[in-house]
C-alpha cells in the first residue's frame, strides 16, 4: 500500500493534473500526504513491520527543525505556517521512498516511472515550442524579442522562449533540474548496460528527447549541470586522467549545441551580477547571525533579489545549525554512493550507482545557480540513491554510512562556507 501511495504522490507532484484539468481540481497533495502519514502510523503499530530509514532521514528532520528554530529565534512565528505544508510534503515523500521501497523491482520501476513522467513533460514542452502552448493552455516563458535584418526580406522578429511546466516546474531552471537528474542514468543504460538492442534504442530515444528539452529550457544552469553530471560520471568511473579527458570532450560537445545564453555570462549580464551582490549581502548577514541565521524564508526582507544559490540561502537564513544538516545530507549521499560503487564487485551495478551519484551531483550543481533550498527534488534524489544502495548493496552501504563521522561532516560544512567566501571574492574582483 505504501508503494502505491508513493507512486500516486510522485505522479500528482510532477504532472499536476489538477492545474490543467478543471474536473480534477482538488488538493491531491494534501490527501496523499495524509495517506502517507497513515501508512507510517500503521507501520509503527505493526510489530512485524520495520522502518527503513538511515542517517540521511535524520539530517532531513534536523534541517527542517533548524528552519523552525531559526524563525523562533528571530520572532517570526507567523512564517512557520507559510512553509509547513511544503515541509510536510518533502518529509513524507522522502521517508515514503525509504520505507515503502523494499525490492529491486520496486526501486527500478520507481526510477522508470519518474523518467516516463519526465518524457511526458518533455512532450508538453515540445508542444509549447512548436504550437505555442501545452495541454491546458500553458504557454512558454517569452524571454525576449529577437530582431533580424535581411537585405531582401527586411526586418523580421522572433520570440526567444523558455519552456516550462505547471506547479513546481513553472520556472525553466526547476524544469531543467528534473530533466538533467536521470540523464547519467539513461546514458549508462545506452552505453554500458548489456540490455537487448530494442531496449537500448528506446533508452537512446529517451536520452535524445530529454536532451532536446533541456535545450528548449534555454537555461544556462541546466546546461552546466548536465555537463557536470556527465563529466562526473566518467571522472568517477574511470578514476584516472582518461576520465577527465572524456569529461572535457563531453563538455565541449554539449557547449557546441548549447543555447545562445551560455555566452552571456559577462560583467554586463544582470542575472550574473545580481548573484554577486546578493552573495555579498548574504555573507555579511551570516557574519551578523551565524548561529540561527536571519530566519527561514526571510532573505527577501533584506534584498530585492534572492541569493540565486541554494547553499548560500541555506546558511544565511538558517545559520550554521541548519546548514550543517543541509550540506551533510548531500555530502553523505555522494560520499556513500562513491564508496559503495568502488567496493561493488558487480561492475554493471557499480556503474549504475555511479550514474545515480552523477545525477545527484548534476542537481547539486544546478542548485548552486538557483535558490531552491527548500524544494523536494534534491531531497527526493537523495532518497532514491540511498534506497537503491540499501537494496542492491546493503553491506557496503551500511559500512559507508558509518565511516563518515559527524565531526567530518561539520568540518566539510564549514569548509564549503569558506569556499563560498573565496569564490565570491574572486568573482567580485573579476566581474566588478
Amino acid at each position: 500500500m505504501g508503494y502505491l501511495i508513493l507512486l500516486l504522490t510522485i505522479i500528482v507532484y510532477l504532472i499536476r493534473p489538477a492545474e490543467w484539468i478543471p474536473a480534477l481540481y482538488f488538493n491531491w497533495n494534501m490527501l496523499l500526504n495524509g495517506l502517507g502519514i497513515l501508512f507510517f502510523m500503521a507501520t509503527a503499530l505493526n510489530r512485524n513491520a520495520k522502518f527503513n530509514f538511515d542517517r540521511t532521514s535524520l539530517f532531513l528532520l534536523w534541517f527542517f527543525m533548524a528552519m523552525v528554530i531559526s524563525n523562533l529565534a528571530n520572532g517570526q512565528l507567523s512564517t512557520i505556517g507559510s512553509y509547513f505544508s511544503q515541509i510536510l510534503s518533502t518529509i513524507v515523500i522522502f521517508i515514503l521512498v525509504q520505507a515503502a521501497i523494499n525490492t529491486k523491482k520496486q526501486i527500478d520501476n520507481f526510477i522508470f516511472t519518474i523518467i516516463l513522467l519526465t518524457l511526458f513533460i518533455s512532450y508538453q514542452c515540445y508542444l509549447q515550442a512548436t504550437t505555442g502552448m501545452a495541454w491546458g493552455g500553458l504557454e512558454p516563458y517569452y524571454r525576449s524579442v529577437i530582431t533580424t535584418v535581411d537585405l531582401l526580406e527586411g526586418a523580421t522578429t522572433s520570440k526567444e522562449i523558455q519552456v516550462v511546466w505547471y506547479g513546481i516546474l513553472q520556472d525553466p531552471n526547476d524544469l531543467g533540474m528534473l530533466l538533467i537528474a536521470f540523464m547519467p542514468y539513461i546514458f549508462n543504460k545506452v552505453v554500458y548496460q548489456p540490455i537487448p538492442f530494442v531496449k537500448k534504442l528506446l533508452w537512446l530515444i529517451a536520452m535524445l528527447v530529454i536532451g532536446y528539452t533541456i535545450i528548449l529550457t534555454n537555461s544556462r544552469g541546466s546546461m552546466l549541470s548536465l555537463i557536470g553530471g556527465l563529466a562526473c560520471f566518467y571522472i568517477i568511473k574511470k578514476r584516472s586522467m582518461t576520465g577527465f579527458i572524456i569529461a572535457a570532450i563531453i563538455g565541449l560537445a554539449i557547449l557546441a549545441i548549447a543555447p545562445s545564453r551560455m555566452g552571456e555570462l559577462t560583467s554586463g549580464d544582470y542575472s550574473a551580477m545580481g548573484r554577486i551582490y546578493a552573495w555579498i549581502l548574504a555573507l555579511e548577514l551570516f557574519a551578523m547571525h551565524p548561529i540561527f541565521g536571519i530566519g527561514a524564508k526571510h532573505f527577501l526582507d533584506y534584498h530585492a533579489l534572492t541569493t540565486h544559490n541554494s547553499y548560500v540561502l541555506a546558511f544565511v537564513e538558517n545559520g550554521i545549525i541548519g546548514f550543517i544538516a543541509y550540506f551533510s545530507l548531500f555530502t553523505l549521499a555522494v560520499y556513500s554512493g562513491i564508496k559503495v560503487a568502488f567496493k561493488e564487485e558487480d561492475q554493471q551495478r557499480s556503474t549504475e550507482i555511479i550514474s545515480l551519484v552523477s545525477g545527484l551531483i548534476g542537481i547539486l550543481i544546478s542548485i548552486f545557480f538557483i535558490s531552491r533550498t527548500y524544494v523536494l527534488l534534491p531531497f527526493l534524489f537523495v532518497a532514491i540513491l540511498t534506497t537503491y544502495m540499501r537494496i542492491y548493496s546493503p553491506e557496503h552501504y551500511k559500512e559507508a554510512l558509518s565511516t563518515l563521522s559527524l565531526t567530518k561532516l561539520i568540518a566539510y560544512s564549514f569548509a564549503f562556507i569558506v569556499f563560498i567566501y573565496v569564490f565570491n571574492r574572486l568573482t567580485t574582483s573579476l566581474l566588478l
